[in-house]
């Protein structure tokens, strides 16, 4: 079955990123696996955070970096960070910022997420 984004579903966080599930709990309820589309400007992040789910990054454009307990990973496209359940990390857009694609087992859940204080 093919799946396409609605941008009228996007979801644009805090920090100007944008976020299109295109497969998930909230857009097809399939609780099991997500799959989104995630677009971040140059030098925008997240906080740093620990997803009670596996979460697989994998970059087809720009560049961004992730901090993790070891240090700090630069990815660029055809880069893939596999992240397993509750592992710390915070990411942030490169210099012509960053899309990458997510895929998260179990789907993402925003219950799911730990973000430190």
């Amino acid at each position: 079955m093919r799946h396409r984004r609605d941008p009228r579903r996007d979801l644009v966080t805090a920090d100007g990123s944008r976020i299109s599930e295109l497969m998930g709990r909230v857009t097809t309820g399939d609780e099991s696996l997500s799959v989104a589309r995630i677009v971040m400007p140059p030098g925008a992040g997240q906080p740093l955070r620990r997803n009670g789910f596996h979460e697989v990054l994998i970059v087809v454009a720009g560049s961004c970096e992730v901090d993790l307990p070891d240090g700090t990973v630069q990815l660029s496209a055809d880069d893939v960070l596999e992240l397993p359940p509750h592992t710390p990390y915070a990411e942030r857009g490169g210099p012509e910022g960053c899309v990458a694609w997510a895929i998260c087992r179990p789907a993402f859940n925003r219950e799911l997420v730990e973000f430190a204080v």
